[in-house]
């Protein structure tokens, strides 16, 4: 059997009673996450443009925009949503994907159930099934895709838009194989920004998403697409020198993507994460402040050296998330690296920038050697007084190795949401997320995301 076709069995076949509470859980926690970003960053001037876009579309009142009092068709929600779920370096992480499905899958399964009047059970099984597809495509084109230039959230995207949306709308497998076809040909998504700026990137999780409603809309519509999409010689893997795509469907049913999410702790790149751990841990058990840094050397992974260690000086939000040597000496200034810290007023603080300037990222062949299964850190100080301090993060906090509880979690998405909803408001939305398996429509959820 082909991949394709495996994969359209697996969506069609998937059942919510089928699946074991901890998934579900997992999957809750998922939402809530995204949720609480999407509410938290809806405000945010780069991203506003996308609510600007949408209402000038021609829409039906469908589905909810996070913050937004109005509805508009559902492809717009997601694309609107799914950008704020990925426009502020705080989404999930599905790390041998290098990807992040939250803003993807959960913005495109939130729209179409609350269009259709789908059950929270639904919305569930769709949720599970999006990200199963999005990581597992994903899977096989990293880490070369990146190397390539795509954006593994856009690349694979689509996929998991698709899936889900399938799956909610009952799409059989044979619609599902050209739904899945179709939604190969939205598969996209540069990463030029990396080194020249521009705040596209951040519209990824957006256009993934609505392409995969368009996709799957297309499909049931009688669309036909090339039915060996993720296996054949001029489908996905023309995006990846390294295609393998084994990981489609070994275990597929058994092991889940959503048991396995990294849910972030800091509001900057991945990649950034292990080292500002270790830098805690460091600073832990060695109290010290930024004139006692003589210099500081992080080992990462080469992918890291690419994306994180060559903006040496950024020029705007987006760079200094996307800085190594700025986030820790950030994190080394302000202790802290949180969603709050990243601001035009530290992006332009002296003692940060004059920190940032003895900082260094280079790589490290053991962590290099967990990419992209795992994205770990070595960090090494030196001291002023002719000290060396030094620490091996291979877990961060927040990935499956080192997970944050729901607690945790729950605390993140009402610190985030605040940026943008009172807590009562907030309260009724986290309420209606933890009670999912109970809802009979999901417009209730839409409606406490509008506020």
């Amino acid at each position: 059997m082909s991949a394709t076709r495996a994969v359209a069995d697996f969506v069609a076949g998937l059942r919510y009673d089928d699946l074991p509470p901890h998934l579900v859980q997992h999957t809750k926690d998922h939402i809530l996450d995204q949720l609480g970003i999407q509410v938290g960053v809806s405000t945010k001037p780069w991203l506003k443009l996308a609510v600007d876009y949408v209402k000038g579309q021609a829409n039906h009142p469908e589905a909810s925009i996070a913050g937004t009092p109005e509805k508009v068709s559902a492809e717009n929600a997601a694309f609107a949503n799914g950008a704020f779920g990925h426009g502020f370096e705080m989404d999930d992480v599905y790390s041998p994907a290098l990807a992040h499905p939250g803003p993807v899958v959960v913005s495109a399964a939130i729209a179409v159930a609350e269009r259709d009047r789908c059950s929270g059970k639904a919305l569930i099984e769709a949720v599970v099934a999006g990200y199963e597809v999005m990581g597992r495509c994903g899977y096989a084109l990293s880490p070369s895709q990146l190397y390539r230039g795509f954006h593994p959230t856009s690349a694979a995207g689509p996929l998991g838009a698709v899936a889900a949306v399938g799956k909610l709308t009952g799409l059989d497998a044979d619609t599902l194989v050209h739904g899945l076809a179709i939604s190969g040909s939205f598969c996209s998504g540069v990463t030029e920004c990396y080194k020249s700026g521009g705040e596209v990137k951040r519209y990824h999780g957006g256009i993934a998403a609505a392409g995969g409603i368009r996709a799957a809309a297309l499909a049931q519509l009688g669309l036909t697409g090339p039915a060996t999409i993720l296996e054949g010689p001029l489908g996905i893997r023309a995006m990846s020198d390294t295609f393998t795509p084994d990981v489609i469907t070994n275990g597929l049913g058994e092991r889940f993507v959503v048991a396995d999410i990294w849910t972030k702790k800091y509001a900057a790149n991945g990649m950034i994460h292990a080292p500002a751990d270790a830098v805690d841990i460091i600073r832990a058990r060695r109290p010290f402040e930024a004139d006692d840094v003589a210099r500081i050397a992080v080992g990462s992974n080469q992918h890291a050296i690419n994306e994180v260690g060559s903006i040496r000086k950024p020029h705007d939000i987006f760079g200094f998330q996307f800085s190594m040597n700025y986030a820790l000496a950030l994190q080394i200034v302000k202790h802290g690296n949180n969603f709050d810290a990243y601001t035009e007023e530290n992006l332009n603080d002296p003692d940060i920038a004059a920190l940032a300037e003895r900082i260094f990222t280079e790589t490290d062949e053991e962590v290099d050697s967990w990419f992209p299964e795992k994205i770990g850190g070595r960090v090494r100080i030196e001291f002023a007084d002719g000290g060396v301090e030094e620490e091996l993060v291979e877990d961060c906090r927040g990935t499956p190795g080192n997970p944050m509880s729901a607690a945790e979690l729950e605390t993140k998405a009402r610190a985030v949401a605040s940026m943008s909803m009172t807590e009562a408001k907030f309260d009724i939305l986290i309420a209606a997320v933890r009670s999912l398996e109970t809802l009979a429509d999901v417009r209730e959820l839409g409606d406490a995301l509008r506020g």
